[in-house]
């Protein structure tokens, strides 16, 4: 028989265990029913990683479908969890050195990215698949391979490299950072997509879930208005007339006045998007649309539109200019020659600074101002590129009685190159300001085109003035100050201006100067409108006439012979025949040491060195029927589109053609174009486009 104190112990026990057993199912069923969710998803979040899926950033295409930005997949390699107990600073020494054996890079960087205090850091990033395989090949790397992860990172490329480097801009781990890459980022960019995948207990991937999926969207893919082989054109002569008259810097832009599109935009100092790190902020900026300046003469253009729009004037009406020289208050204005009388047209041929102010006072500040607005001046242009600026134009409350005289002239006010081009394109199409274009059209994700249409912001003036204009303009070019801007078997129109540079405290002027040319070309019908400015030439002329007037010579003289170019007027010799169908001889080498370039203004004459000199300048039309030598044997240019670098160079070397290359990868253009006739020693320009 159990005793009872036995007994009470039994069901005590009992009576505790059934309270456990109670509260423990309460605990279970408060787990499974109110808190159940709570857990499913710390275990679902254990058991599964979200990995983002990132878009391909859209690419950048020239009006000609020439690449100028993509994305390009590289190796990365990084180190994540080392076990600094199984090695030594030697072992991560040893690694670091073979690792800059290959990438070149400071190994003591290297070390201090291993040594960083985060889980993961990269030992190297954006390897091509050659170097990666050398980077695995290493005697080191087998140690600390466990400890070593590898992904694909996509990375810009500018094939192009300083090409239109500022107006691209460049992107940085898939955002943008300057130019158009920042300015468009969005666009660009596209939107990031993800995917799920199960993991087991050391966080390893082992299937991913379709169910948990999205798509990433691509961004969109952009045509620039851009002519790459005239921008690279119009750099090279700009970098050529720098270096000749020792200038600061420059810039040229190249527009389409029949649509506003930007054909150019050249600016120096250079950039090279593909290594920003290596250049100053400065040279990231697209100055033709941030920096402003006062203009001088090229500004004339309001002054000379004012008077005939407003039928205050007729080009057959007589100015005395007082011999070159007014008095306004305590202030002098001159003329760089002396005029006793001259005719509107004349005023404007010869740039007469007195001329121009009598015509300007003669329409009043109001007037003045109106048109000055009408041009787009004093406001930004709206083109779709960062950093632009409105310039600089006050209202007439704020002008004193010097204001209208100087403005006429070009100081007082600060304009962009964009904003004076595109006043400039107004006289060339007939009267329109138009808003100056860089997209051409956008390709989105689905596949749709989309094209950006010319927007046209004002009439400025009637198509009879601007007839008139062009008319006067081309004036300039055939006996005013713009002679040295002519072109053989074209005429050419364009407006001279030189501008002494304000001080940076804003007192008065230093003597260095701006040199600046607008030309439209070719004036009876123009097809393109270049604006050339050189900053603070030091020698060998300043003018704009002696220093601008021939970079803008130079560079239509390429573009008229440039197939599929942004010209398709053809010159005709002295016999009629088109230039680009005569043979070519070169002159002989005592004619090439007595021909002098004339880059320098009045009374200065310098000569160019050979090098720097257009191809025509070197080069003399032979009639049909003149005989060569036989050391000149004329031979049918190879096609080497679709060539690698390499073989191009060899083909065009074995028949004495030096190539000049634009780009890297496989031959996608050629100039001149296969078959044409060359002799050996000239050179051809190969366009390679890598990656397609």
């Amino acid at each position: 028989m159990v005793a009872k104190s036995c007994l009470r112990r039994l069901t005590l026990l009992f009576a505790v265990g059934m309270l456990l057993c109670a509260g423990l199912g309460y605990r279970i069923a408060l787990i499974q029913i109110r808190d159940g969710e709570t857990y499913r998803q710390r275990a679902r979040d254990q058991q599964h990683r979200v990995v983002t899926i990132d878009p391909r950033r859209g690419r950048i295409y020239d009006r000609n479908g020439n690449t100028l930005a993509l994305s390009v997949e590289f190796d990365s390699f990084g180190i994540q969890d080392l076990d600094w107990d199984r090695f030594s600073s030697a072992d991560v020494g040893n690694l670091a050195v073979q690792l800059s054996q290959i990438t070149g890079e400071d190994p003591r960087h290297i070390v201090d990215r291993i040594s960083g205090s985060t889980d993961f850091r990269y030992l190297v990033r954006w390897v091509n698949p050659e170097t990666s395989e050398r980077i695995r090949g290493l005697s080191t790397y087998p140690r600390f391979e466990p400890y070593i992860r590898t992904e694909k990172e996509a990375r810009r490329v500018y094939p192009y490299r300083t090409a239109a480097g500022q107006v691209l801009g460049f992107s940085v781990d898939g955002a943008g950072q300057a130019g158009f890459e920042m300015e468009h980022n969005r666009l660009l960019s596209g939107k990031e997509g993800y995917s799920v995948v199960q993991i087991d207990a050391q966080r390893r991937a082992y299937t991913w879930l379709d169910d948990y999926r999205k798509s990433a969207e691509n961004g969109a893919d952009v045509v620039l208005t851009i002519d790459i082989a005239a921008q690279v054109a119009a750099e090279k002569v700009l970098e050529e007339a720098i270096a000749w008259h020792e200038a600061l810097g420059g810039m040229v832009i190249m527009m389409d006045p029949g649509n506003g599109d930007i054909l150019a935009m050249a600016s120096s100092p250079d950039f090279d998007p593909n290594t920003p790190g290596r250049f100053p902020f400065e040279a990231q900026k697209i100055r033709p649309v941030v920096d402003s300046y006062e203009p001088g003469s090229t500004f004339k253009i309001v002054a000379a539109t004012a008077a005939l729009e407003t039928g205050a004037f007729s080009l057959e009406d007589r100015i005395d200019t007082s011999g070159g020289r007014i008095q306004l208050g305590t202030q002098t204005i001159s003329d760089h020659d002396v005029f006793n009388e001259l005719s509107v047209r004349e005023v404007f041929e010869h740039s007469s600074n007195v001329g121009t102010v009598k015509i300007a006072l003669e329409l009043g500040e109001k007037t003045f101002y109106e048109y000055t607005r009408s041009f787009g001046f004093g406001m930004k242009t709206g083109v779709a590129l960062p950093g632009e600026v409105n310039g600089i134009l006050h209202k007439p409350a704020r002008w004193s009685r010097s204001t209208l005289p100087t403005m006429s002239i070009g100081y007082g006010v600060s304009v962009t190159g964009v904003q004076l081009a595109a006043a400039y394109c107004a006289v060339a199409n007939g009267g329109q300001l138009l808003q100056p274009r860089i997209i051409r059209s956008i390709t989105r994700n689905d596949g749709t085109v989309v094209p950006v249409p010319k927007s046209v912001v004002r009439r400025v003036m009637k198509p009879q003035t601007a007839e008139i204009l062009l008319d006067v303009f081309t004036g300039v070019v055939d006996r005013g100050t713009g002679t040295m801007a002519a072109v053989p078997g074209f005429k050419v129109a364009g407006k001279t201006g030189t501008a002494w540079k304000a001080r940076e405290d804003g007192r008065g002027y230093t003597r260095n100067y701006r040199s600046s040319f607008v030309g439209m070309f070719p004036a009876s019908d123009p097809e393109i409108v270049v604006l050339v400015m050189i900053d603070e030439p030091k020698k060998r002329g300043f003018y704009g006439g002696s220093v601008a007037a021939p970079v803008f010579n130079k560079i239509v003289r390429r573009l008229v012979h440039m197939p599929d170019g942004p010209v398709e007027s053809i010159p005709e010799s002295d016999d009629g025949l088109p230039l680009h169908l005569a043979s070519i001889e070169p002159n002989t080498a005592s004619d090439r040491e007595s021909e002098v370039s004339d880059w320098s203004h009045p009374g200065v004459r310098g000569r160019m060195p050979r090098d720097l000199l257009p191809l025509d300048d070197r080069w003399e039309i032979e009639r049909p029927g003149a005989l060569t030598g036989p050391e000149r044997a004329r031979v049918a240019l190879p096609s080497v589109i679709g060539m690698s670098v390499r073989e191009a160079v060899k083909t065009l070397a074995e028949i004495g053609i030096e190539a000049t290359i634009i780009g890297t990868g496989y031959v996608r253009r050629q100039i001149p174009a296969p078959g044409r006739g060359v002799y050996s020693g000239e050179r051809c320009i190969i366009e390679c486009g890598p990656y397609n």
